[in-house]
């Protein structure tokens, strides 16, 4: 059988268990919120490279449609003068 403790250990021993708990809960919490912080920190550093990601893919897009549109009207102009030509060619 084991001995009782003393009054006073006995009455102190909760109190400090308790105590000891609370602490390791707040060490806990704040541990949580540093990693939601981070996580929150490291999503929207990811949503900002993305929408600049999105934005660099938009210009080129622009970029291309300029030059085909562009290309296109050379072609047309030179279809264009082929028709013309062969028109004529024809007539004579």
């Amino acid at each position: 059988m084991l001995p009782s403790l003393p009054p006073a250990l006995a009455e102190w021993l909760p109190l400090t268990a308790w105590g000891v708990v609370s602490v390791f809960q707040g060490v806990i919490w704040m541990e949580l919120k540093a990693v939601e912080t981070r996580l929150r920190d490291e999503l929207k550093a990811s949503e900002a490279r993305q929408v600049k990601r999105t934005d660099e893919l938009e210009a080129d897009m622009n970029r291309q449609m300029a030059e085909f549109r562009a290309d296109n009207k050379v072609l047309g102009e030179k279809i264009d003068r082929l028709v013309e030509f062969l028109m004529t060619t024809r007539q004579i």
